[in-house]
């Protein structure tokens, strides 16, 4: 491994938000601003080697669509807000710790402020670990999200040890950490993780997150925004949803207010503002405008629902 790890930190304000493309490193996500009030997105990245930690604290509502890194594992829970957030419309408990394989998708819905950890590493690297802690291997899946019940106490001390490890890289930015220290840092956070898994693995195996049913409702969301904001005009309406998807409009009304809370009418005009808000800031389209407001029935932009 290295002889120094690499922290970064980085504050988007504002508007700035939505060009926080690599919040996840190797990964890709858009951000959906939901909220007019001020809005700041506090990230950290240290790279350990093949392994990265990484933390994002919102301030305001927020959804974001993505993908995963293709080259790790990533292991994610909440530090807090996660009565108010939902993975891929699937809530989340403050014990819960979420596995992602390589390259997962993800949806990523907060109604309030919310502050997420997430430790990417390789999986030989994690089964080894495992195997070393437990004298066994773990069935981790390669194409599904799965979640683990953590010990009382286990989610704390994870989220202990994440920001004192950000303290030292922050405070050895220029200088860099030591090679022995590198290396206590790297094995600390590793082992800390594999303990937590292997000892809540051993009270039950690990739970898909989402029910088949459920996945084809979060595909129905995802589907209706794509269709959305890859279209010029402004006049999307449910009734092209439906045709598009099959879904009768009431079917949509129940899927749209049980996953996101929302009716799906509300859902869509945000997106038609997003896709003008995030081309004004791009520098191509139109400008965003208080004409497209009104056009879309708002009295301001970035009306809340």
């Amino acid at each position: 491994m290295p002889s120094s790890s690499i922290y970064q930190c980085n504050v988007y304000l504002g508007l700035d938000v939505v060009k926080a493309s690599d919040v996840i490193y190797g990964g890709y996500f858009e951000h959906r601003l939901l909220s007019s009030a001020q809005l700041s997105l506090y990230h950290q990245r240290m790279m350990l080697g093949d392994c990265r930690l990484e933390t994002g604290n919102y301030s305001f509502p927020v959804i974001a669509r993505g993908c995963m890194p293709s080259d790790c594992v990533c292991l994610s829970l909440m530090a807090y807000g996660s009565e108010v957030t939902r993975y891929n419309m699937a809530s989340v408990s403050g014990n819960e710790l979420l596995i992602y394989p390589e390259g997962a998708e993800l949806l990523y819905h907060s109604d309030g402020p919310a502050r997420w950890i997430n430790y990417a590493i390789p999986r030989e690297m994690l089964q080894q670990a495992i195997i070393n802690y437990s004298g066994k291997s773990i069935a981790i899946s390669q194409d599904r999200i799965t979640s683990l019940q953590l010990d009382e106490g286990e989610v704390e001390k994870l989220i202990k040890l994440t920001d004192e490890i950000f303290t030292i890289g922050q405070t050895h930015k220029q200088s860099g950490v030591s090679s022995r220290g590198f290396t206590q840092l790297s094995d600390t956070l590793l082992n800390s993780y594999v303990a937590a898994i292997c000892d809540a693995h051993g009270v039950g195996n690990l739970q898909a997150k989402k029910s088949l049913i459920s996945q084809r409702h979060n595909n129905l969301i995802l589907d209706s925004e794509y269709f959305v904001m890859s279209h010029d005009d402004m006049n999307t309406s449910l009734i092209n949803i439906a045709q598009r998807t099959g879904y009768s409009l009431r079917a949509l009304e129940l899927i749209f207010r049980k996953l996101c809370g929302h009716a799906p009418g509300e859902v869509v005009s945000e997106y038609e503002i997003e896709r003008c808000v995030t081309r004004s800031i791009n520098g191509y389209g139109q400008l965003f405008s208080i004409q497209h407001c009104y056009a879309l029935g708002f009295s301001t932009p970035f009306t809340i629902f």
